[in-house]
């Protein structure tokens, strides 16, 4: 069934005019880090493929290099044609995305060794980056600000009527609270919508801005 599987998989890329790779690593219970490749592929007449290509384990270190050569590992197999890939995404971390020993780049100048002349296109996704400055970041007072507004039953009516009178989308702010840890994301989208409103709200009420 498996060879199956991966000869079904090596038909269908053959006919690929164009594919990119998707990367991502992560590590195991084991603490063995696991290389997964995504291949996605389109015919000259317009079909669209999407497949899980293979798990790579990387057992030692997890330089730009080690990955590069796992996804050589990968793609050697299937007999894959490089000079039709157009696109790489990674997962953002720092040997993937590294200018000079990333593992993007040490891909894009294989195809360019090997004369492949096509531009490649790197997507990193930033879930990464978005986690890093979710720990750094302060938004204590940006909460407690929009708290204060909720937890007061005047200031709520207050701000409730405010909403009204200059007819906004949302007629009302989000509670956060600790337990609820999903809500703190949707709080500070519906903040940034009505960040003029609250400022407002705010001045009128004579407390301290965030």
């Amino acid at each position: 069934m498996s060879d199956n599987v991966h000869d079904s998989l090596k038909t269908r890329s053959s006919n690929f005019v164009a594919f990119f790779l998707a990367l991502d690593e992560s590590t195991d219970t084991n603490d063995t880090t696991q290389l997964a490749v995504f291949i996605r592929g389109v015919t000259a007449d317009l079909q669209a493929c999407e497949e899980f290509l293979q798990f790579v384990p990387l057992r030692r270190t997890t330089t730009g290099q080690d990955i590069c050569d796992a996804v050589h590992q990968c793609v050697d197999p299937q007999s894959l044609d490089l000079s039709r890939l157009v696109c790489v995404t990674t997962d953002g971390a720092s040997a993937m995305v590294v200018e000079k020993n990333g593992a993007t780049s040490l891909l894009v100048r294989h195809c360019e060794a090997a004369g492949y002349t096509q531009p490649i296109n790197m997507i990193h996704c930033i879930i990464h980056q978005e986690s890093l400055c979710a720990k750094s970041a302060n938004l204590v007072d940006v909460m407690s600000v929009i708290n204060s507004i909720l937890s007061c039953s005047l200031n709520h009516r207050q701000f409730q009527v405010l909403m009204d009178e200059v007819n906004v989308h949302y007629n009302d702010l989000l509670y956060f609270c600790e337990v609820r840890w999903l809500s703190r994301g949707d709080m500070l989208s519906r903040l940034c919508d009505l960040q003029q409103e609250i400022a407002t709200f705010l001045r009128q009420k004579n407390l301290p801005p965030s």
